[in-house]
Protein backbone atom coordinates (compact mmCIF):
# COMPACT_ATOMS: atom_id res chain seq x y z
CA UNK A 1 0.00 0.00 0.00
CA UNK A 2 1.66 3.33 -1.10
CA UNK A 3 2.42 6.13 1.28
CA UNK A 4 -0.70 8.98 0.51
CA UNK A 5 -3.01 5.94 0.29
CA UNK A 6 -2.09 4.57 4.18
CA UNK A 7 -2.38 8.95 4.77
CA UNK A 8 -6.08 9.19 3.36
CA UNK A 9 -7.26 5.68 5.64
CA UNK A 10 -5.77 7.20 8.76
CA UNK A 11 -7.17 10.59 8.23
CA UNK A 12 -10.63 8.69 7.06
CA UNK A 13 -10.43 6.78 10.25
CA UNK A 14 -9.51 9.56 12.52
CA UNK A 15 -12.39 11.29 11.18
CA UNK A 16 -14.92 8.58 11.92
CA UNK A 17 -13.63 7.84 15.09
CA UNK A 18 -13.63 11.50 15.94
CA UNK A 19 -17.68 11.38 14.98
CA UNK A 20 -18.48 8.22 16.93
CA UNK A 21 -16.65 10.17 19.77
CA UNK A 22 -19.48 13.35 18.79
CA UNK A 23 -21.97 10.38 19.30
CA UNK A 24 -20.84 8.71 22.17
CA UNK A 25 -21.43 12.45 24.06
CA UNK A 26 -25.03 12.99 23.48
CA UNK A 27 -26.79 14.99 20.46
CA UNK A 28 -26.01 18.43 20.40
CA UNK A 29 -23.17 18.19 23.04
CA UNK A 30 -19.78 18.76 21.35
CA UNK A 31 -15.69 18.62 22.46
CA UNK A 32 -14.00 21.38 23.00
CA UNK A 33 -11.75 22.17 19.54
CA UNK A 34 -8.56 21.34 20.94
CA UNK A 35 -9.80 18.11 22.83
CA UNK A 36 -11.07 17.00 18.94
CA UNK A 37 -7.15 18.11 18.17
CA UNK A 38 -5.89 16.30 20.08
CA UNK A 39 -8.11 12.81 20.50
CA UNK A 40 -6.96 13.17 16.65
CA UNK A 41 -3.51 13.15 16.76
CA UNK A 42 -3.56 10.45 19.49
CA UNK A 43 -5.65 8.41 17.40
CA UNK A 44 -3.51 9.33 14.30
CA UNK A 45 -0.01 7.99 16.36
CA UNK A 46 -1.83 4.86 17.24
CA UNK A 47 -2.54 4.15 13.55
CA UNK A 48 1.09 4.74 12.74
CA UNK A 49 2.65 2.30 15.11
CA UNK A 50 0.09 -0.39 14.12
CA UNK A 51 1.05 0.76 10.27
CA UNK A 52 4.94 0.10 11.12
CA UNK A 53 4.70 -2.90 13.35
CA UNK A 54 2.26 -4.38 10.14
CA UNK A 55 4.67 -3.06 8.18
CA UNK A 56 7.82 -5.24 10.01
CA UNK A 57 5.49 -8.16 9.81
CA UNK A 58 5.30 -8.07 6.00
CA UNK A 59 8.63 -7.18 5.41
CA UNK A 60 9.70 -10.52 7.46
CA UNK A 61 7.26 -12.58 6.43
CA UNK A 62 7.51 -11.46 2.44
CA UNK A 63 9.19 -13.87 0.02
CA UNK A 64 10.75 -12.54 -3.23
CA UNK A 65 9.84 -14.68 -6.33
CA UNK A 66 12.10 -15.09 -8.86
CA UNK A 67 10.55 -14.62 -12.37
CA UNK A 68 10.22 -16.94 -14.94
CA UNK A 69 12.49 -15.47 -17.04
CA UNK A 70 14.91 -15.03 -14.34
CA UNK A 71 14.76 -19.14 -13.74
CA UNK A 72 15.50 -19.27 -17.53
CA UNK A 73 18.10 -17.20 -17.65
CA UNK A 74 20.10 -18.88 -14.59
CA UNK A 75 19.96 -22.41 -16.51
CA UNK A 76 21.21 -20.23 -19.47
CA UNK A 77 24.32 -19.01 -17.57
CA UNK A 78 25.07 -22.30 -15.99
CA UNK A 79 24.74 -24.60 -19.27
CA UNK A 80 25.82 -21.62 -21.27
CA UNK A 81 26.61 -22.85 -25.23
CA UNK A 82 24.89 -25.90 -24.27
CA UNK A 83 21.16 -24.41 -24.03
CA UNK A 84 19.77 -24.87 -27.25
CA UNK A 85 16.49 -24.11 -26.74
CA UNK A 86 15.36 -20.62 -28.21
CA UNK A 87 12.07 -20.52 -29.64
CA UNK A 88 9.56 -19.59 -27.03
CA UNK A 89 6.40 -21.03 -27.10
CA UNK A 90 2.70 -19.34 -27.16
CA UNK A 91 0.20 -20.48 -25.01
CA UNK A 92 -1.72 -21.97 -28.02
CA UNK A 93 1.35 -24.16 -28.87
CA UNK A 94 2.03 -25.12 -25.57
CA UNK A 95 -1.49 -26.28 -25.46
CA UNK A 96 -1.44 -28.07 -28.69
CA UNK A 97 1.53 -30.12 -28.09
CA UNK A 98 0.90 -30.59 -24.10
CA UNK A 99 -3.01 -30.40 -23.95
CA UNK A 100 -2.32 -27.82 -20.68
CA UNK A 101 -4.49 -25.22 -21.09
CA UNK A 102 -4.38 -21.57 -19.65
CA UNK A 103 -6.62 -22.16 -16.98
CA UNK A 104 -4.50 -24.81 -15.68
CA UNK A 105 -1.54 -22.21 -14.88
CA UNK A 106 -0.58 -18.76 -13.56
CA UNK A 107 1.96 -18.20 -15.90
CA UNK A 108 4.54 -20.76 -18.04
CA UNK A 109 7.93 -20.11 -20.32
CA UNK A 110 8.23 -23.43 -22.69
CA UNK A 111 11.32 -23.00 -24.96
CA UNK A 112 12.53 -25.71 -27.67
CA UNK A 113 15.21 -25.55 -30.13
CA UNK A 114 13.95 -24.17 -33.59
CA UNK A 115 15.39 -26.93 -35.68
CA UNK A 116 12.74 -29.78 -35.95
CA UNK A 117 15.63 -32.21 -36.13
CA UNK A 118 16.80 -31.58 -32.63
CA UNK A 119 14.30 -31.47 -29.33
CA UNK A 120 15.92 -29.42 -26.91
CA UNK A 121 13.24 -28.14 -24.84
CA UNK A 122 12.78 -26.87 -20.96
CA UNK A 123 9.06 -26.60 -19.91
CA UNK A 124 8.03 -24.22 -16.91
CA UNK A 125 4.75 -24.00 -15.78
CA UNK A 126 3.30 -22.16 -12.51
CA UNK A 127 0.44 -24.29 -11.58
CA UNK A 128 -2.51 -23.18 -10.11
CA UNK A 129 -3.09 -25.21 -6.53
CA UNK A 130 -5.80 -27.38 -8.29
CA UNK A 131 -4.11 -27.97 -11.58
CA UNK A 132 -0.50 -29.82 -10.55
CA UNK A 133 -1.31 -33.08 -10.74
CA UNK A 134 -3.21 -31.95 -14.10
CA UNK A 135 -0.06 -30.15 -15.56
CA UNK A 136 1.91 -33.43 -14.39
CA UNK A 137 0.17 -36.18 -16.19
CA UNK A 138 -0.34 -33.64 -19.17
CA UNK A 139 4.09 -33.44 -19.06
CA UNK A 140 3.48 -37.30 -18.59
CA UNK A 141 2.09 -38.19 -21.65
CA UNK A 142 4.02 -35.34 -23.91
CA UNK A 143 7.29 -37.22 -22.96
CA UNK A 144 5.70 -40.71 -24.01
CA UNK A 145 4.43 -38.98 -27.17
CA UNK A 146 8.15 -37.38 -27.88
CA UNK A 147 9.99 -41.10 -27.12
CA UNK A 148 7.47 -42.61 -29.20
CA UNK A 149 7.98 -39.99 -31.94
CA UNK A 150 11.78 -40.68 -31.87
CA UNK A 151 12.16 -44.22 -32.20
CA UNK A 152 13.99 -43.97 -35.29
CA UNK A 153 16.62 -41.28 -34.08
CA UNK A 154 19.00 -43.11 -31.46
CA UNK A 155 20.28 -39.61 -29.98
CA UNK A 156 16.78 -37.89 -30.06
CA UNK A 157 15.64 -41.04 -28.30
CA UNK A 158 18.22 -40.93 -25.33
CA UNK A 159 17.00 -36.98 -25.00
CA UNK A 160 13.73 -38.02 -24.87
CA UNK A 161 14.35 -41.24 -22.48
CA UNK A 162 16.58 -38.90 -20.69
CA UNK A 163 14.26 -36.05 -19.28
CA UNK A 164 13.12 -35.33 -16.20
CA UNK A 165 9.47 -34.08 -14.69
CA UNK A 166 9.99 -32.06 -11.62
CA UNK A 167 7.65 -30.40 -9.25
CA UNK A 168 8.68 -27.84 -7.09
CA UNK A 169 6.23 -26.13 -4.71
CA UNK A 170 3.98 -25.55 -7.34
CA UNK A 171 5.89 -25.45 -10.26
CA UNK A 172 6.14 -27.80 -12.49
CA UNK A 173 9.14 -28.32 -14.47
CA UNK A 174 9.97 -30.13 -17.49
CA UNK A 175 14.04 -30.49 -18.71
CA UNK A 176 14.86 -32.37 -22.12
CA UNK A 177 18.60 -30.86 -22.36
CA UNK A 178 21.83 -32.40 -23.70
CA UNK A 179 22.61 -30.39 -26.82
CA UNK A 180 25.96 -31.58 -28.44
CA UNK A 181 26.03 -35.53 -27.64
CA UNK A 182 28.35 -36.34 -30.35
CA UNK A 183 30.91 -35.95 -27.41
CA UNK A 184 29.76 -39.41 -26.18
CA UNK A 185 27.94 -40.70 -28.98
CA UNK A 186 30.84 -43.32 -29.76
CA UNK A 187 30.43 -45.17 -26.22
CA UNK A 188 26.99 -45.59 -26.77
CA UNK A 189 23.37 -45.02 -26.01
CA UNK A 190 23.81 -45.49 -22.31
CA UNK A 191 26.08 -43.03 -22.30
CA UNK A 192 24.61 -40.45 -24.33
CA UNK A 193 21.31 -40.98 -21.50
CA UNK A 194 23.66 -40.53 -18.85
CA UNK A 195 25.18 -37.94 -20.51
CA UNK A 196 21.67 -35.92 -20.68
CA UNK A 197 20.68 -36.97 -17.25
CA UNK A 198 23.24 -35.46 -15.86
CA UNK A 199 22.35 -31.69 -17.98
CA UNK A 200 18.71 -32.13 -16.82
CA UNK A 201 20.03 -32.58 -13.49
CA UNK A 202 22.07 -29.79 -13.35
CA UNK A 203 18.92 -27.67 -14.93
CA UNK A 204 16.92 -29.15 -11.62
CA UNK A 205 19.56 -27.76 -9.38
CA UNK A 206 19.20 -24.14 -10.78
CA UNK A 207 15.76 -24.04 -10.70
CA UNK A 208 14.88 -25.67 -7.63
CA UNK A 209 17.68 -23.25 -6.15
CA UNK A 210 15.62 -19.97 -8.05
CA UNK A 211 12.44 -21.07 -6.91
CA UNK A 212 12.77 -22.11 -3.07
CA UNK A 213 14.96 -19.91 -1.79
Amino acid sequence: MGTDRKRRMRKMAAAAWIGGQLLLSGCGDTLPEDELVDNGQAFEMQKVTEDLQASNFLLQGDREFTTLAELKDSVKELLGDQYWPDVRLSKEELEQKTGITEDMYVDFLAERQGMDTHIDTMIIIHAKEAHVGDIEAALERYRDDIIEQNRKYPQNLCKAEASRMETIDDYVCFVQLGADTTIVADKGEEEIIAYCQEENERALYVLEKGILE
